[in-house]
């Protein structure tokens, strides 16, 4: 298993070259919300430092946190399968690096790569099997 980000682990070097040809960098400070509630926004983001809250807003207007997430490790990456408004708020709880992989810029890539794509899902794939067991564990 390489030292790469969950979403990079299976790139060859020259996969690697393409696919960060197109990332965004950025650093955020704590309270910054990365993610909003029914935005349509279908990016991955990779979490390289710091951690994030997952919320949902309540019925009464309140906000419950669900999970949080720390680095590193994908955010979004259901909603890149699935098109679909988001779903949570996802918010800095330290200042946080992250790698945004723009959806439409990610996905023409992946149009033209067949064996490209098959391991960015496949990475994709393990990193919410992993969630989902984590999930599980805490139940």
């Amino acid at each position: 298993m390489s030292d790469l980000h969950p979403l990079l682990r299976f790139l060859d070097p020259g996969e690697l070259k393409l696919v960060n040809s197109i990332v965004i960098e950025q650093d955020l400070p704590a309270g910054e919300t990365i993610i909003r509630t029914n935005d349509r926004n279908r990016d991955i983001v990779c979490l390289n430092q710091g951690t994030v809250a997952v919320q949902v807003e309540t019925g009464d207007g309140g906000v419950r946190e669900i999970t949080q997430i720390h680095s590193p490790n994908l955010i979004g990456e259901m909603n890149f399968i699935i098109p679909t408004r988001r779903t949570a708020n996802v918010v800095a709880l330290t200042p946080i690096n992250v790698s945004i992989y723009p959806y439409l810029s990610l996905t023409a890539i992946l149009r033209k790569n067949p064996s490209l794509a098959y391991k960015i899902f496949a990475a994709l794939n393990q990193s919410l099997v992993q969630k989902y067991l984590s999930t599980l564990a805490r139940i």
